[in-house]
């Protein structure tokens, strides 16, 4: 039972393997800019002029939801996550946690990640999380599960058409398929951008060339 058979049609994100993310201590999400505390514990990013975006949480456990950061620079950290990937450390078998259900012992399996491939994983709170929905999740949403809580019912993975993360995934209309259009949509538009830049350096190019034979 180590191999889901269930095959969802919406798996369309780029794999992208990254390091074992370090857990904190604190067990939440530590954001570059200044923070400042909530009466819930949670840092919220305060100071968005001197943000990072390359400090940004790779452990989907420890995070900040992206509902907490300032309007204006929640775009900026979707696209520089989008470039980062899902967070899917390849671990050994054996240093996945095991859990007990009942009389077996059910641990994450990193096969899963060929499968689902929004799946992330949490180092920190042996969790699985959803990334698009994590991307464009609001402060509303009552599904916090894949999110900010973490999955780790394991026994409900290989359940046929019951597993967990085909229920998650759910109809054509379910948070998780808007998700991912807001995702395709925002990856479509960054990489648009990157083919415009190009073309205009190289148009500054030809016409730099242009002038340099000119001056000859």
């Amino acid at each position: 039972m180590d191999t889901p058979t269930p095959t969802p049609s919406d798996a369309t994100l780029t794999h992208t393997p990254s390091a074992t993310p370090t857990a904190t201590s604190s067990g939440t999400a530590t954001p570059s800019a200044t923070p400042t505390t909530t009466s819930s514990g949670t840092s919220t990013p305060s100071d968005t002029s001197e943000f990072d975006l390359a400090s940004l949480e790779r452990d989907p456990g420890l995070r900040c939801p992206i509902w907490k950061y300032p309007p204006n620079v929640r775009d900026d950290i979707r696209r520089e996550y989008i470039r980062l990937g899902p967070c899917q450390p390849q671990l050994r078998r054996d240093q996945y946690p095991a859990t007990e259900f009942g009389t077996q012992r059910r641990r994450f399996q990193a096969s899963w990640f060929n499968t689902f491939k929004w799946l992330e994983y949490s180092v920190s709170k042996d969790a699985a999380f959803c990334f698009p929905c994590y991307l464009f999740e609001s402060d509303a949403s009552s599904q916090h599960a894949f999110t900010i809580d973490g999955f780790k019912s394991w026994k409900r993975v290989n359940d046929n058409e019951r597993c967990a993360f085909l229920v998650h995934i759910g109809t054509s209309n379910s948070p998780h398929k808007k998700a991912i259009k807001s995702y395709e949509g925002l990856k479509n538009v960054t990489r648009h951008i990157d083919k415009v830049i190009n073309c205009q350096s190289l148009e500054e190019v030809k016409k730099n060339r242009l002038r340099l034979r000119a001056t000859i």
